[in-house]
């Protein structure tokens, strides 16, 4: 089915989304900062990204802005998840590309509803 990037500093959210992914029949990838993820995204095919806000190297919020500067990536799904949910920072990343916002701790139920909507 659809192959879903991971980007996140943290092991433990990596794992746990992985597993979800894996669970609902898709193919996890996963990086640990934007620039990681960035170059996922350039060099394999994606049909999905969820990416944490805050992260060393390059940040998701800078991660999106540049994935959605390139015209081949302009339609693609984005989900910030993270444990930040201000009104502010929401519409930031909406502004950038982002598609919706999953508050952590999530389960995995939540998760893959999320991405059942946006892979169909």
């Amino acid at each position: 089915m659809g192959k879903i990037l991971i980007v996140d500093d943290s092991s433990l959210i990596r794992n746990v989304a992985s597993e979800a992914i894996t669970a609902a029949g898709h193919t996890p990838i996963i990086a640990s900062n934007g620039q990681e993820g960035l170059e996922k995204v350039m060099n394999e095919t994606v049909d999905l990204i969820f990416s944490d806000v805050n992260m060393p190297i390059m940040g998701g919020m800078e991660m999106v802005e540049k994935i959605k500067e390139m015209s081949e990536f302009k339609f693609l799904p984005i989900v910030m998840l993270t444990t930040e949910s201000s009104p502010e920072l929401k519409e930031k990343g909406k502004a950038l590309g982002a598609k919706a916002w999953l508050v952590k701790p999530f389960d995995k139920d939540k998760f893959t509803t999320v991405v059942k909507k946006l892979l169909g």
